[in-house]
């Protein structure tokens, strides 16, 4: 939870909004998130991948449509693991049979990465579960709030006005600011 910084004396009533919004989304959001673990846990184990696997097949699936590659130097940088141990993760899952791994064309030291069908049906099943689960969470709301819902977020992401821009142009913390995880361990259920 974000500290309390307003005070009733506060100099700036612009924060008290900012504020209650943020609280009301972090609680929404923590609230939501216990609510899909289950179901994630479900699938990821399902998959039998560990978070590593599942971290690069979401980079190769959201880098153009899934047919596009990577370089291994870029997955390593991109989900924050060492090459040694991206290395590893690509080999799993080129066993697996959810990536292709090839040479470069240009430059046969390169290797690059791509999904195979079956890795892009894995992320698609996993998208649909959390689809359905928000699909089911509306659901249950009384109508009136299912209308305010709608409202409220098509105004943020319909709007000409990129809020999800940062202020120096940035659509996501730095990769390279957040310490390294070690997330090859297997999802247990």
């Amino acid at each position: 939870m974000l500290p309390n910084t307003t005070s009733d004396d506060d100099p700036s009533p612009h924060t008290r909004p900012v504020d209650a919004a943020a609280e009301a989304l972090i609680e929404f959001l923590d609230r939501l998130s216990c609510v899909a673990k289950a179901q994630t846990m479900d699938s990821l184990a399902a998959a039998d991948l560990t978070f590593s696997q599942m971290r690069v097949l979401f980079t190769l699936g959201a880098h153009g449509d899934g047919a596009e590659s990577m370089s291994l130097n870029e997955i390593a940088d991109h989900i924050n693991l060492s090459l040694a141990a991206a290395g590893r993760t690509v080999d799993k899952l080129v066993g697996a049979g959810l990536v292709d791994r090839r040479e470069d064309a240009a430059d046969r030291r390169v290797k690059r990465v791509s999904l195979t069908a079956e890795g892009n049906d894995v992320i698609t099943s996993h998208v649909d579960i959390h689809r359905e689960l928000l699909r089911t969470f509306v659901a249950g709301l009384p109508e009136p709030l299912q209308v305010d819902l709608g409202a409220a977020l098509s105004a943020i992401v319909d709007n000409e006005v990129d809020y999800f821009v940062g202020p120096h142009g940035d659509r996501a913390p730095d990769s390279a600011a957040r310490p390294p995880q070690d997330n090859s361990q297997k999802v247990i259920s």
